[in-house]
């Protein structure tokens, strides 16, 4: 029997989240976003030959250079290789990805990035557990949750279409811990960036998903975690910053 649910209170909460007004847009949170991205493009514009070397693979499979997914794979996999794990990897690259081609000021660059940076620290806040570390790459089975919403948020899709690009999003959650001393790690963590962009276009241009991706009967809680506590994700969202703590 198929998930029916056509409300869910963490989507609802994720999704308003991404597209209301912070309630304080010049928070420490946002300006250490904002730091965030400009530390991410500077790490991107040195990557050298690591970054060619991403691009050209992707190109050799027919993907376009000019592509913006495909910015955002290279960009993700090169921060995997040059910082240390971390959800918000696939936030970064697929917010400096999109507002490379989708015109955005600083600050709504900074704010989108901040959002779904916090988004995705309060999704595996969720679904932690030692079990879940043990089978899954927690970059980016979790971070292209927050990467669509950032995304979404710098698009300026209204609530349905955002809600629609996260469950598209919960759809791509993937990645395996088994490559965590692997290259494949940060190919991974990469696509899991393109695959956040990829959510949002896609929704924009009608796709739809199901309403309780995250925490439905089939969401990506039910079928990856081990546990599940839905009040890490809406318990002060908006006015808490989990990710600055």
């Amino acid at each position: 029997m198929h998930d029916t649910a056509t409300r869910s209170a963490v989507s609802d909460a994720l999704v308003s989240f991404a597209t209301a007004p912070l309630a304080d847009p010049r928070s420490r949170a946002v300006a250490a976003a904002g730091h965030a991205i400009s530390h991410a493009r500077a790490i991107a514009d040195a990557a050298g030959d690591t970054g060619r070397e991403i691009a050209a693979l992707l190109r050799s499979q027919g993907s376009v250079s000019t592509d913006a997914r495909v910015r955002a794979w290279v960009v993700g996999a090169v921060l995997a290789t040059r910082t240390p794990p971390s959800t918000a990897i696939p936030v970064l690259a697929a917010v400096i990805a999109a507002s490379e081609r989708f015109k955005a000021s600083a600050d709504e660059i900074a704010a989108a990035a901040a959002v779904g940076i916090e988004a995705a620290a309060r999704v595996l806040a969720a679904l932690d557990s030692e079990e879940f570390r043990a089978r899954w790459n927690v970059s980016s089975a979790v971070g292209v949750i927050g990467a669509s919403l950032a995304v979404s948020r710098l698009l300026k899709l209204d609530e349905t279409r955002t809600r629609h690009a996260l469950g598209i999003a919960a759809t791509q959650a993937a990645g395996l811990a088994r490559n965590a001393t692997e290259p494949m790690q940060a190919i991974e963590t990469g696509k899991a960036a393109a695959d956040g962009l990829e959510a949002s276009l896609m929704a924009k241009h009608g796709f739809t998903s199901a309403a309780a991706s995250i925490d439905g009967r089939r969401g990506l809680a039910a079928l990856m975690a081990y546990g599940f506590d839905p009040a890490a994700i809406t318990a002060g969202l908006g006015t808490h910053w989990l990710w600055t703590h």
